[in-house]
């Protein structure tokens, strides 16, 4: 079996509404993608149903449900489809299950549709089906999928499904603006209308702003910087307080 050892930040499953100073702990966590090869699978049984999907063989839902359940992702994803496009709708969070172990095991093209649901439904989500969607989309983001990452920014800046947390937030969306500053762009324009943000001086759309205006987008860039000096200029005085 592959094994590759990351290294997480343990984050809030459910931050209060109140930011707060990122505390962040370094803790093992351990990648075990389960199924690299037909030959990790259990039984025979298992490793003959593998080979009918790789070899592009018509399959029954139970069997891709089998090889899912046993680690394969690219049965978890092709699982969750199968469970989305039924006439019987499925338990809410079911094909968000499958989605994630597709991601966590390293199927980056998961990632949309997990987001989709997400943000779709994810607050009717329970704790352990919220925590295995977060290490998923983790997992992804530090493996450097901008997708995950910007998907991380923009739901702590939110602050649904995972609950709010805006120095999370800062640190996905600059891991994300690495790849795609429009993504960084995106954070700053949610932060700016945040009353939170806008109690903290704008911490967070500054930081956001900032890894926007080194893009290489002119138009980007500017609109960056001026919006930071916007942000720094005092705001005018009421007539009641004028002097």
């Amino acid at each position: 079996m592959g094994r590759a050892l990351i290294f997480l930040s343990v984050v809030a499953l459910l931050g209060g509404a109140t930011p707060c100073p990122a505390q962040l702990v370094a803790v093992d966590f351990v990648f075990d993608n389960k199924v690299t090869q037909t030959r990790d699978l259990p039984s025979l049984a298992l490793q003959a149903a593998r080979k009918s999907m790789v070899t592009g063989q018509n399959m029954s839902s139970d069997q891709l449900r089998a090889l899912a359940d046993a680690g394969d992702g690219l049965a978890a994803y092709r699982y969750a489809k199968v469970l989305q496009a039924s006439a019987k709708p499925a338990k809410a969070g079911a094909a968000a299950h499958y989605y994630a172990i597709a991601a966590y095991t390293g199927r980056a093209f998961a990632v949309a549709p997990l987001v989709k649901l997400l943000v779709a439904e994810g607050d009717r989500y329970g704790p352990r089906l919220l925590t295995q969607c977060l290490n998923a989309l983790t997992i992804q983001a530090k493996s450097g999928n901008a997708r995950a990452a910007q998907a991380l920014g923009q739901m702590y800046a939110k602050g649904t499904p995972f609950g709010q947390d805006l120095p999370q937030a800062q640190h996905f969306l600059a891991m994300a603006g690495q790849n795609d500053p429009a993504a960084a762009m995106k954070l700053a324009l949610a932060l700016i209308a945040d009353p939170a943000d806008a109690a903290l001086d704008h911490s967070g759309a500054r930081a956001a702003l900032k890894v926007a205006a080194k893009g290489t987008n002119l138009q980007a860039r500017v609109t960056a910087l001026n919006l930071l000096r916007l942000l720094d200029t005092p705001a005018p005085l009421a007539a009641k307080d004028a002097p």
